[in-house]
């Protein structure tokens, strides 16, 4: 069980902090557009502040617009652009107690999962948040959501890209989207959140806490790196197509500990082809729960043996978007390989052989 190691009191916090609140658009920021009988995003920063509890206390936000998009459309350039947008921000305020994204719900584990690795080393919360229902509805979850995640940017001991949703801080590259219409839309993927929201701000053991580091961004990603899903009846030819489109990554997402066919329709040729190609393949999980074990099951070495690379306990959203960031660096593979087992902002916590031997 996670200890409790902060417990941060807002109401007593006493120097004024300042909070740069970033909109994306989402469902938070929808309106009904009588046109289409559909939400689309419309509401502009100003009015989704304005439907927060009037007075701010001690917390100034300053407001910047990026863009009115349902994260349904979101594309690699946006993710590109909101790094960006973070690192003018903080040349401009540099003295900023942390930032918020508000976003829509569907894509929000990538955009995390992209801010984590291009703006690493930022020493304060990058803090994204949504909603399930629009802002402009009275029983929204936006309103809550917003100011939830305004008091971690402002005072949560937190030095990371999280998501705050429903009363949990979750990391951004540990997290998916698991719920369409519940307010628990969010889900951390082993371990733990890192923390809960109530009276206090609380917690837990684990997390990267605030620092004056000099922030890393590198805003590089390679788009070129497919998300494949293995299914009974998949066929491995796919795989050749997908390399032919002149992806140079793909993501296979393998059954329980990242298995994949090895009789009919076995993929593991195509994945030996495409390696040679220079396409990189990594392997992760269909589970949203444990790890890609490419060790335990004879199903899993082949893979392995034909050049795939583990994904370990990443989830296939963090594996797609740090394989896609590796290839923004490097071809080389050796490197690459290095770099996909490697640690960089909490997106593995397994590491190494499970160790069943059938006993």
């Amino acid at each position: 069980m996670s200890i409790l190691i902060s417990l941060v009191k807002a109401l007593s916090q006493s120097d004024p902090a300042k909070v740069c609140l970033i909109t994306t658009g989402g469902t938070i920021s929808s309106v009904y557009d009588p046109q289409t009988a559909a939400l689309r995003p419309g509401l502009s920063v100003t009015a989704l502040l304005e439907s927060l509890p009037k007075g701010m206390g001690n917390v100034e936000v300053v407001q910047r617009e990026l863009f009115q998009l349902d994260s349904a459309n979101a594309q690699p350039h946006h993710w590109l652009e909101l790094a960006s947008a973070i690192r003018d921000i903080h040349e401009e305020m540099p003295d900023l107690n942390g930032i918020v994204v508000s976003h829509g719900t569907d894509t929000m584990a990538y955009s995390a999962a992209a801010v984590s690795f291009m703006v690493r080393d930022f020493g304060r919360p990058i803090v994204f948040t949504g909603a399930q229902i629009p802002a402009t509805v009275p029983w929204s979850d936006g309103p809550r959501n917003l100011i939830d995640a305004i008091r971690v940017a402002a005072f949560g001991d937190i030095a990371e890209t999280c998501i705050v949703f429903n009363g949990e801080i979750h990391r951004g590259t540990r997290v998916k989207k698991l719920r369409v219409n519940s307010y628990d839309a969010f889900d951390s993927m082993d371990p733990t959140p890192l923390g809960v929201l109530a009276r206090d701000i609380i917690l837990y053991e684990g997390r990267k806490k605030r620092n004056n580091l000099v922030p890393k961004f590198d805003i590089r990603i390679n788009n070129n790196v497919w998300l494949l899903k293995v299914f009974p009846g998949l066929q491995p030819q796919i795989l050749l197509k997908i390399l032919d489109m002149g992806y140079q990554g793909i993501v296979i997402e393998g059954f329980g500990a990242g298995n994949i066919p090895s009789e009919e329709n076995a993929i593991a040729g195509a994945i030996s082809q495409a390696v040679s190609q220079g396409c990189f393949i990594v392997i992760s999980s269909q589970c949203a729960f444990g790890q890609a074990d490419l060790s335990m099951y004879e199903v899993g070495r082949i893979a392995a043996e034909a050049g795939a690379m583990s994904a370990y306990d990443m989830t296939s959203e963090a594996a797609l978007i740090k394989l896609a960031w590796i290839l923004g660096r490097t071809t080389e593979p050796d490197q690459v390989r290095e770099m996909m087992a490697t640690d960089y902002v909490g997106e593995i916590t397994f590491l190494g052989q499970s160790g069943y031997t059938g006993a």
